[in-house]
C-alpha cells in the first residue's frame, strides 16, 4: 500500500481503508489519520512513541507527524484519513498543538459509522461523522503546545525535503549539501530512524505519486514518470513493478474496469 505516502489536502481530501492488513514504514503527510484494529492487535508509532492497540481502541494521528504501524498476519485494521479544512473548527482549535497521547478509545458505534461511510456520500454527513470521531478523541485527550519529540526535527525536515524535491534531484547528495550535513551522517540517521535507505524511500514516494497521477489524471505513463522524478520510464516501471507487483498499464486499467463495473 504505497499510496499512503502521500495525501492531497484538498477541502474534501478524504480517504477510507477497510480490512486492512499492510504495515507501513515512518512518513508523514498533511492529514488527519485515525486507525483503529478490527481484528487482533496492531503496534502503531506516532513520532517516538510505541503502542500496541486492540479493537475498542484507536490512534489519532494529527497532520505532519511522524507515524508508522505494524499489523501482524491475524490482524486487520480501518483507517480514516482525512483533510483538516473538513474538521476546520476542531482542527483550529488544536492548530499548533499536539496530543500527548494518540491512544484513546473509540465506541464500536463510532467505528461503525466510520466503516459505512463512503467517499460519495453527502459532505454533511461525512462531516458529521468525522467530527463526532475528533469529539470523541478531544474528550480523552490532553494537548501539548509542541511536539514531543525535539530530537526528530533533523527527519521533519529530511521528509520535508523529499516532498519538495521528488520531482528533481532527490538524492541523499543534494540533501547533505542543502542540510550541511555529512552524507555518511544522514544516511545512517536515516536508516536507523525509517528502517530503510534514503534512496529506498524517495522512490516509494515517487510511486505513490504515480499511483496518485494514474488514478486522478489522464496523462500519459512517460509524463507521470518524467513528472514523479524518475530518470526514465524503465526505471520507474521496474519500481512500480517491484513495490505493487503490477505494471502502471495494469494498475490503471484495473481502475478503469471497477469503475465501469460500478
Amino acid at each position: 500500500m504505497f499510496y499512503e505516502l502521500k495525501h492531497f489536502v484538498g477541502a474534501d481530501y478524504f480517504l477510507i481503508i477497510r480490512n486492512g492488513q499492510f504495515s507501513f514504514q515512518p512518513h508523514m503527510h498533511g492529514c488527519f489519520e485515525c486507525i483503529a484494529p478490527q481484528t487482533g492487535t496492531i503496534s502503531v508509532t506516532v513520532d517516538n512513541s510505541t503502542v500496541q492497540i486492540q479493537p475498542g481502541e484507536a490512534v489519532m494521528i494529527f497532520p505532519h507527524q511522524i507515524h508508522s504501524f505494524d499489523t501482524p498476519p491475524d490482524a486487520k485494521h480501518l483507517i480514516c484519513i482525512f483533510s483538516p479544512q473538513l474538521v476546520s473548527t476542531y482542527a483550529k482549535l488544536v492548530a499548533d498543538k499536539h496530543p500527548t497521547s494518540n491512544r484513546f478509545l473509540l465506541p464500536t458505534s463510532c467505528t461503525e459509522q466510520i466503516y459505512a461511510l463512503s467517499e460519495d456520500d453527502n459532505i454533511s454527513l461525512i462531516k458529521g461523522t468525522l467530527y463526532t470521531l475528533c469529539g470523541i478523541f478531544d474528550r480523552q485527550a490532553d494537548y501539548s503546545d509542541t511536539p514531543e519529540a525535539d530530537n526528530y526535527q533533523l527527519l521533519y525536515t529530511i521528509f520535508s525535503f523529499i516532498q519538495n524535491h521528488y520531482q528533481d534531484d532527490c538524492s541523499l547528495q543534494q540533501l547533505s549539501r542543502s542540510l550541511n550535513y555529512s552524507y555518511t551522517y544522514l544516511s545512517k540517521y536515516f536508516r536507523q530512524k525509517v528502517g530503510t535507505s534514503f534512496t529506498a524511500y524517495v522512490n516509494d514516494y515517487r510511486i505513490s505519486e504515480v499511483c496518485c497521477r494514474l488514478d486522478d489524471t489522464d496523462d500519459s505513463i512517460l509524463k507521470i514518470s518524467a513528472d514523479c522524478g524518475f530518470a526514465s520510464l524503465r526505471t520507474m516501471n521496474r519500481n512500480f513493478l517491484r513495490q505493487t507487483g503490477i505494471t502502471p498499464a495494469e494498475y490503471r486499467k484495473r481502475k478503469t474496469a471497477c469503475e465501469i463495473k460500478a
